[in-house]
């Protein structure tokens, strides 16, 4: 009973939050590509929720059930906020699949998994929010900069998932922040949303 009620607040707070951003986008016009970024670190960070506060089981079939009612409310277009964009992308449809494939991957390693939800929830969100705010030819390189530097912000704050000593942690989050910023550019059509955290698993099982 208590993992169910702790489901069912877990799932209020991600209906009203992505409630929130459609109403924002459609009453005050702000651009999707900003809404959908913040509606990509809310889905996250409901994610790290569901991950901490209940079992596997639960977590698993969140996942899986939020990915299927994201699939239909978009297909009857009730999410312009994160589905109205210019470009073609499907990194709306395969982010719950990139959540289930990290967490498979992880083992469900809290210090694997932890860091790896935190990269595809911030990194890859605050790197497209810088790219789309400066509007100009420099904007793919300045989103890959921040991608980078978030990344290895998240992996030194959680540099006891690095199994090597803390003089050498920081060379290794270095080299795994800048590998997956490059899996991060070159993916195409937005399925870095399952390249980059299933890669960022996978580096950090290896160091």
């Amino acid at each position: 009973m208590t993992d169910f009620l702790i489901a069912l607040g877990i799932s209020l707070i991600f209906c009203t939050s992505f409630a929130g951003i459609e109403l924002i986008k459609r009453m005050l016009g702000v651009s999707p590509e900003i809404t959908r970024r913040l509606a990509h670190m809310i889905s996250g960070c409901v994610v790290l929720l569901e991950y901490i506060y209940l079992p596997p089981t639960w977590f698993v079939s969140l996942i899986i059930g939020g990915g299927i009612l994201f699939y239909i409310f978009s297909r009857l277009n009730l999410l312009t906020s994160v589905n109205d964009v210019e470009r073609q992308t499907y990194g709306q449809y395969v982010l719950s699949l990139g959540y289930l494939c990290t967490y498979i991957v992880s083992v469900s390693n809290p210090k694997v998994f932890i860091p790896a939800l935190l990269i595809i929830t911030f990194a890859d969100s605050l790197a497209g929010l810088v790219g789309t705010l400066l509007k100009s030819k420099i904007r793919t390189w300045a989103g890959s900069i921040t991608f980078f530097l978030v990344a290895l912000g998240i992996l030194i704050g959680y540099g006891d998932s690095l199994t090597n000593p803390w003089n050498g942690m920081i060379f290794i989050a270095a080299v795994i922040a800048l590998g997956l910023t490059v899996v991060e550019r070159h993916t195409p059509l937005g399925f870095d949303n399952v390249t980059v955290p299933v890669a960022a698993a996978l580096l950090l099982l290896y160091f």
